[in-house]
């Protein structure tokens, strides 16, 4: 399967995730019942707070943003590949024949 490609967009004040149309389309297609959402903003503190007290943000991040939160549908879409927007380097993976959520 295709990695899925969250977009991440670094701000003046935060960071923007966000997936794809054709993402939206093909989570909607796998999961009818999902409510996929264009974009999610966390401002930096935030981001680091979580990070620092609770772990990666990101682990919370794309359930939210696919609209998928059963564990046993996260299972099914394989890999997350967060990706830097102005670099296309990727920042974080997540898979999910390890995953805990």
């Amino acid at each position: 399967m295709t990695p899925i490609k969250i977009n991440v967009n670094k701000q003046s004040d935060g960071y923007s995730f966000s997936i794809a149309p054709s993402v939206r389309d093909f989570i909607k297609t796998l999961f009818p019942d999902a409510k996929p959402a264009n974009n999610i903003f966390v401002a930096y503190d935030i981001k680091s707070d979580f990070d620092l007290y609770v772990r990666h943000l990101e682990n919370y991040i794309y359930p939210a943003l696919l609209g998928v939160d059963k564990n046993s549908d996260l299972k099914k879409l394989g890999e997350i590949l967060f990706i830097d927007t102005q670099t296309g380097n990727i920042l974080n993976k997540v898979s999910h024949s390890d995953k805990k959520v």
